[in-house]
């Protein structure tokens, strides 16, 4: 069983000095082209549409709940139940944006994880969901896999303050994660599936979140081998999530259907039924 940390991301709200400066951009009067979308039945209908081309590796990111906010099903119990079961026939590996703790590090390794367990505000019932998402892997004959952080990559991620540096550990976890789609493709036979936060598997990432994606990486080792999609529940997307090009399809999700929007080619958004 693996001892896993208790979040997949960084804060909503990281500080200031954590985060790059955003592009100057210009407004435009032009409403963005509407993207491709469907309304399907169920997401096993949409897996069919994207993963059609028998991608080599499949960049799942969720939208983390947290306490206090809507209270939605897990987005991990949904891909646990209803997405891994019909992508493990054709995987080999799961790879989990999450890191073990054992101890080995001492204080700093205490520190980071107390902190960022806080900060966060991950609901308790996410440490609950890594356990049950890595056995249904495992059930499933398909190896899963954390993120070993050493004790010198702990040293790298406090101030001397004792607070973490949040742009300096998610660039860590998206370095981590390209490594292990780089493994992906170089290994004949394999097929990987990479589930975190949905910055982090972006094939086009907004420049300011550029240095958390490991997208562009994956491409330009597997070309057309690497698939995104995002998990969304609807009631979790505001804020800086919401692309204006897809908004108005938020009204499309039901309780009884899914929306499937396709950004760009292998890029894709699944909009989950509401709760």
């Amino acid at each position: 069983m693996l001892l896993l940390a208790s979040a997949l991301a960084a804060p909503e709200t990281p500080t200031a000095s954590d985060l790059p400066a955003a592009p100057a951009t210009v407004a435009s009067t032009a409403p963005p082209a509407e993207p491709t979308w469907q309304v399907l039945p169920d997401v096993r209908a949409a897996l069919a549409v994207v993963l059609a081309d028998s991608p080599r590796v499949l960049g799942v990111g969720e939208l983390h709940a947290t306490t206090g906010g809507p209270k939605v099903p897990s987005t991990m119990k949904v891909f646990t139940n209803e997405i891994l079961p019909i992508v493990a026939p054709k995987t080999s590996d799961l790879i989990l944006e999450t890191w073990r703790l054992d101890g080995t590090c001492g204080a700093q390794e205490e520190q980071v994880a107390t902190t960022v367990q806080t900060e966060t505000k991950r609901p308790e019932q996410t440490k609950s969901d890594l356990v049950v998402l890595a056995e249904t892997a495992l059930a499933l004959d398909v190896r899963p896999h954390d993120l070993a952080i050493t004790c010198d990559e702990y040293a790298t991620l406090l101030r001397p303050d004792g607070s973490v540096i949040y742009d300096t550990l998610l660039k860590l976890l998206t370095t981590k994660l390209g490594d292990f789609a780089e493994m992906g493709f170089a290994t004949p036979d394999a097929s990987l599936v990479i589930y975190g936060g949905a910055v982090h598997n972006d094939l086009v990432p907004k420049p300011e979140y550029a240095a958390w994606s490991y997208g562009p990486r994956a491409a330009e080792k597997g070309g057309t081998g690497y698939v995104e999609l995002d998990l969304y529940q609807p009631e979790l997307v505001t804020g800086a999530m919401v692309e204006p090009a897809w908004e108005p399809l938020l009204a499309k999700a039901g309780k009884k259907n899914v929306v499937l929007i396709q950004r760009a080619p292998r890029s894709w958004v699944l909009l989950l039924p509401k709760a």
